[in-house]
């Protein structure tokens, strides 16, 4: 509305200074109301720019035109930038959409001058009002809502199952822009000329009060609406995935049957195979093939080229593999085998027998998996072998072993002697496994999340047309054995078009129209009479509007009440328990029966039974001021249903219906950071009162006392030492609170050789080699780690500078690369120091903690802190021994890369 006073107070004379300053209100209030718009529409319930063109074309003598088509159209490119759909399409719509507004402005402005002639200028009478916003509402909305849905239809925005309920809802929003805002805007522009003048408070104030109101109930239906819709999608989703993992369960049941009979009958001839198979088969078309793949080493090759061949009766048999052009050739020589021995149904798959599985990458890999946990194992998505079309399948494939292994308990390494393999057609399962659940609109697909980005997606549902909001995407994991699929499931617009329940629209609409009415019946009144009766009505108008706002604020207050996260209880004039709100129970765990309707005593007794300390409750009396006095905070520790604190605040009511209210507010969070914030600043300024002590006494002596130059030298160093220790405590307060801000943001992840690091650390360093010697026991190859570099110098540079301060002249510092079983790198370094106590070893990482507590070794206590916060960010941790008198030994512990350096492993605590 700013706008609009600029343009009321200038006036401006030039047509390009008015077309400026209304396109940019234009802009601004088409902004407000298309924030309204409910997806999937395209068209807002309340479009207050469309009221304003209307004013400012009446008021101008339609010279304002110009500024609303460009107003309009900058609207509508910006709406296509904020979801990145800026182009010439987007152009070509918002020059429709603007066109269409310009237009309607026109005709509004074209039929109440025609009609009313000036009395527009006044609204004084009951039947120019009725007449003017009549015409430019109503009516002359329909111009824009036609031509924007039009322009949408034609550029394919919107589908032609939305287009009745767009073009409803965008002929509702500038009809009822229409009958709220022009008034509203002549009252601006006139305002300075009488009986604008006076109706301008009286009118603009009650409607934007009733605005704001309608607004927030508008945006509560709207939340409420998507959130809806969005668990309808959900219960969708969690069905499908069900259903998919019942599908696949079957299957699993089918192929370890298969396996069971295979362990126990490994003679079994082809017949006998496929008489087992041939149900399993029928029943589940998905299914492709069910085949046994025996398990064969390289020195039983000939054997069994030579059994399988005198079995099945194919001369010359022997293990094949595919060569790059894709041809069936002979296996080379390798390993281990698995190959395809039987198969069902043969028909078709006869070519498969012989063929090693395991000679293709994506199989072995599932082959590797079964064999290593003895469990199930499913592939990656494949093109399947068998099938000249292109379709995605996966292998199951159990583990089979010999009866003899199954039936002992000994324990021994089981002996493999092949796999029972399903071919699944994924789609065809999903088909068959879905085909209950599908509703018409929701997509659906399938990807397999370990699999590579090209061969990812397993599964597409048919198209659903235009996609709908992402914001009701459902994605969940189903477990396939050993894998993990991405199931995701995605609305249409016509699908959310379809299952819109138009609560949101409907609480908007009624708000807007009673706004509506309201603001007809203000223009009514204050037209009529005379400036004292208009006072006199405004008066009354406005306790009428305050009862109206607080029968409204009432409904927002039992909202607010049910969706507060604080609790509250409210006690009636008898002093029972009348209300209590959901975040009450949810903070104390006092369920509503217990309380509601019963006396404070029960309230008091349930608290107490949940206090940290019963005893010192003392009921809730004391929370309640007396006589007036304000309102005092009070804090009331529990320990059910959780460890918590509250805080709690009595007031008064003046209510007829309720006595007492008591509000409840959990600061559990709060008291814990001021728990922590009060220990930090006791050890910090702990830390910082020495050096400032220091520094500002010697300076007093310096500055007070004439003293001799070897003293004051003295004095100058002890001050230099000091102001360097509060330097180095500032600078490693900052390089924590950084670490701990930004949690690993600004670190620089690389390939870091820790081998080479630790060999130039301890070079940059260059001890005394006589006072502290520096052992190194470095392997010769590079051990690589994911790191930030600088990190990782600053940590071993800290832990370095502690061995050499705690270690006495001569004591040599042993610096080494360890690995461990876990997977993790170590640099370990020893001293021959004072060494610590076992309660000293649980303290270390802590800020401002030191072994020495004599003050004669140099340091800030927050080295460890910082080297500990380091580790952390990069997935590692820290490694301490020590004893007294003897030394200390910290390993730094890296989480290793699969092609770090394998070295001795060691044990780490």
């Amino acid at each position: 509305m700013s706008a609009i006073v600029v343009l009321a107070d200038a006036r401006p004379r030039s047509t390009a200074s008015l077309v400026t300053v209304a396109a940019a209100t234009y802009l601004v209030l088409g902004w407000l109301g298309i924030s309204l718009t409910i997806p999937p529409g395209f068209a807002s319930p309340l479009f207050p720019a469309a009221g304003f063109a209307v004013a400012v074309m009446l008021w101008s003598g339609n010279r304002a035109w110009p500024g609303i088509l460009l107003g309009s159209a900058l609207l509508n490119l910006g709406i296509a930038w904020q979801h990145g759909e800026l182009g010439y399409l987007s152009a070509l719509i918002a020059c429709g959409i603007a066109s269409g507004a310009a237009l309607q402005a026109f005709v509004a402005s074209w039929l109440v001058a025609r009609v009313l002639a000036n009395a527009w200028q006044w609204l004084e009478q009951d039947r120019d009002i009725f007449r003017c916003l009549v015409l430019a509402g109503p009516l002359a909305s329909v111009v824009s809502a036609t031509t924007g849905v039009v322009v949408l239809l034609l550029a394919r925005v919107i589908v032609p199952e939305a287009a009745q309920n767009n073009w409803w809802t965008w002929w509702t929003g500038d009809t009822l822009g229409v009958l709220i805002v022009t008034p509203l805007s002549l009252a601006v522009l006139y305002g300075k000329h009488s009986p604008w003048r006076e109706r301008l408070l009286s009118v603009a104030v009650p409607m934007l009060i009733v605005l704001g109101l309608v607004a927030g109930a508008f945006f509560t239906a709207a939340r409420w609406e998507r959130a809806q819709q969005k668990a309808q999608i959900q219960d969708h989703g969690e069905a499908l995935a069900q259903l998919l993992k019942q599908r696949f369960i079957a299957h699993q049941e089918a192929i370890s049957a298969l396996r069971r009979l295979i362990e126990v009958t490994p003679a079994m001839s082809y017949r006998q195979f496929e008489y087992f198979t041939q149900i399993t088969l029928r029943d589940n078309p998905d299914i492709f093939a069910l085949s046994f793949n025996p398990y064969v080493v390289a020195a039983e090759r000939k054997a069994f080229e030579r059994d399988t061949a005198a079995r099945s009766g194919i001369p010359g048999f022997e293990i094949k593999e595919r060569d790059r052009q894709r041809r069936l050739v002979r296996a080379a020589d390798r390993a281990e085998y698995v190959t395809v021995g039987f198969i069902a149904p043969l028909a078709g798959n006869a070519p498969a027998i012989g063929y090693d599985i395991n000679s293709e990458p994506v199989r072995h890999a599932a082959i590797e998996r079964a064999k290593t946990s003895r469990v199930p194992a499913v592939t990656a998505p494949i093109q399947l072998v068998q099938e000249n079309q292109k379709r995605v399948g996966v292998l199951v494939l159990h583990p089979a072993y010999k009866k003899e292994f199954l039936l002992s308990d000994a324990e021994q390494t089981p002996a493999l002697i092949g796999f029972a393999v399903a071919v699944i057609k994924v789609d065809e399962m999903v088909e068959i496994a879905t085909r209950t659940a599908v509703v018409e609109g929701l997509g659906f697909s399938i990807e397999d999340a370990e699999a590579s980005a090209l061969d990812r997606t397993i599964y597409q549902s048919p198209s659903t047309a235009t996609p709908g909001d992402p914001y009701y995407r459902w994605r969940t994991q189903v477990r396939m054995a050993d894998r993990d699929w991405n199931l995701s499931v995605m609305p249409s617009a016509a699908y959310l078009q379809q299952k819109r329940s138009w609560a949101a629209w409907a609480v908007g609409v009624t708000g807007l129209t009673l706004a509506a009415l309201l603001q007809v019946l203000l223009l009514v009144s204050s037209g009529r009479t005379s400036i004292v009766q208009r006072k006199v009505k405004e008066q009354t108008e406005e306790l009428h509007a305050r009862a109206d706002a607080l029968q409204d604020r009432g409904v927002q207050l039992d909202a607010l009440f049910s969706l507060s996260p604080d609790g509250f209880v409210v006690f009636g004039p008898d002093g029972r328990v009348k209300f209590t709100n959901p975040a009450f129970h949810t903070m104390t765990g006092i369920a509503p029966e217990d309380i509601s309707g019963k006396p404070e005593a029960a309230l008091e007794g349930e608290l107490r039974r949940r206090a940290e300390q019963p005893e010192l409750f003392k009921g809730i009396s004391p929370y309640f001021p007396e006589n007036g006095a304000t309102p005092k905070i009070h804090l009331l520790a529990l320990q059910q249903p959780r460890p918590s604190v509250l805080q709690l605040i009595g007031i008064h009511s003046v209510a007829a219906s309720v006595s007492r209210i008591l509000y409840l507010r959990d600061v559990t969070h709060e008291a814990e950071v001021d728990r922590m914030k009060s220990e930090f600043l006791s050890h910090a300024a702990h830390e910082l009162r020495t050096p400032m002590a220091s520094i500002f006494g010697f300076s007093e002596l310096l500055l007070e006392m004439d003293l001799d130059e070897a003293t004051r030298r003295d004095l100058l160093e002890t001050i230099h030492r000091q102001t360097h220790l509060l330097v180095e405590i500032i600078n490693e307060l900052l390089d924590l609170a950084r670490i701990e801000a930004r949690r690993g943001k600004d670190f620089t992840i690389t390939e870091v050789d820790l081998t080479a690091l630790v060999r130039d650390t301890v070079a940059d360093l260059a001890f005394d080699a006589e006072r502290w010697p520096v052992n190194l026991d470095l392997p010769a190859q590079e051990t690589k780690v994911l790191a930030d570099a600088s990190k990782v110098r600053q940590a071993l540079v800290n832990v370095l500078g502690n061995g050499q301060k705690y270690s006495p002249v001569g004591g040599a510092l042993d610096v080494a690369i360890k690995t461990s079983p876990a997977g993790f790198i170590g640099i370990a370094v020893e001293d021959h120091g004072i060494g610590m106590t076992e309660e000293q070893i649980g303290h270390v990482g802590q800020r401002f903690w030191r072994a020495d507590t004599s003050g004669k070794t140099p340091g800030t206590g927050l080295g460890m802190a910082i080297v500990k916060e380091i580790l952390e960010l990069h997935g590692g941790h820290i490694e301490v021994h020590s004893r007294q008198k003897t030394g200390t030994s910290i390993t730094l512990w890296f989480p290793v890369m699969s092609s770090a350096l394998s070295l001795p492993p060691v044990s780490p605590t």
